[in-house]
């Protein structure tokens, strides 16, 4: 195991809280079990509570252990191109503080392989928000994440510092029928 993934690991198992690249933007992320890891995630960022956390999992066997999964082929499918987060049902073990207190949960499966071994090593889902303040513009590289953000997060990964982002991923929910609703 390389240091970052150590380092990075060490910090989640100690309630930490972790600055990283993600397949999509730089993040920030926590426990997504714990609500005191989760509570810091909405100081750091000044995030208005009712506003829900996505999570990243490993897989999608992963994603059915804390959420209920129906059809997931089509999940599959729908993510391979262009990175998703789809709504689940019934979340479960997963913080109240990260759900908002909704009988729903947001999970993505990240292509980015340092994300999965973290995510495969802790052995859980980690929360992943953007790495700026709420209301304020998304970074697409680190240099443009506010020293805020940086100083009071445990851990930050820097094997991808030089790393541009692109953009958030689009949200998608299952309908009754089979087919997706675009929430973003």
């Amino acid at each position: 195991m390389n240091n970052e993934l150590k380092n990075a690991l060490n910090a989640l198992k100690s309630g930490g809280i972790v600055l990283y690249q993600t397949d999509t933007i730089w993040g920030i992320g926590c426990d997504a079990l714990s609500d005191v890891a989760a509570q810091k995630i909405f100081k750091i960022k000044k995030r208005d509570k009712s506003k829900a956390l996505i999570c990243l999992a490993s897989s999608f066997e992963m994603i059915k252990k804390y959420a209920l999964v129906k059809e997931v082929d089509n999940f599959i499918e729908v993510s391979k191109q262009t990175p998703t987060t789809f709504i689940f049902d019934n979340p479960k073990k997963i913080s109240n503080y990260v759900t908002a207190n909704k009988d729903t949960v947001a999970f993505r499966v990240p292509h980015n392989s340092f994300c999965i071994d973290l995510i495969k090593l802790f052995g859980k889902p980690i929360v992943s928000t953007s790495a700026n303040v709420s209301g304020q513009k998304v970074p697409l590289n680190f240099s443009e994440i506010d020293s805020h953000i940086k100083d009071n997060v445990d851990y930050i990964v820097k094997n991808e510092k030089n790393k541009n982002s692109f953009s958030s991923s689009r949200i998608l929910r299952l309908n009754d029928d089979g087919s997706f609703y675009k929430i973003r």
